[in-house]
């Protein structure tokens, strides 16, 4: 097995599933990347605090790349940050209103476009995908 040639291909698919997944949202005010984030913070602070770190760890990506990604989502009024009570240097992450009345809209586009990479997939096919991923996962770390 050509081990260049299905890495090749896999790049292209990443390319090709962000175009995609970006494709979803070219109505909206929100990139996917911001929906997705948005998306996150919206469901982890239904449950408590959700900060920077989460975000990083969730898509995978430098603190750099996700504080530019969360000023962003501030400044356009989807979310503030907050002070927590036991470190005032700790801020956690909080969707608005403005975020809120967006979540549905941005729920269903998300699942639309995940139901959408998994079409005419038989079960034995993802069960076998899914744990190649999980191996190539174990190799990289």
């Amino acid at each position: 097995m050509d081990y260049k040639i299905l890495t090749g291909k896999q790049e292209r698919l990443n390319r090709l599933m962000n175009l995609r997944f970006a494709s979803f949202f070219e109505d909206m005010p929100l990139t996917g990347t911001q929906a997705l984030a948005l998306e996150f913070i919206m469901q982890k602070a239904s449950m408590g605090d959700v900060y920077q770190k989460d975000l990083e760890e969730f898509l995978s990506i430098r603190g750099s790349s996700v504080t530019s990604l969360i000023n962003n989502l501030e400044r356009d009024g989807y979310i503030r940050r907050e002070s927590v009570k036991f470190d005032g240097r700790y801020k956690h992450l909080a969707p608005t209103k403005k975020a809120l009345s967006m979540q549905e809209k941005i729920s269903q586009r998300i699942d639309k476009y995940m139901e959408s990479l998994f079409v005419d997939i038989p079960e034995a096919d993802l069960k076998a995908y899914e744990s190649v991923l999980e191996k190539m996962e174990r190799n990289v770390r």
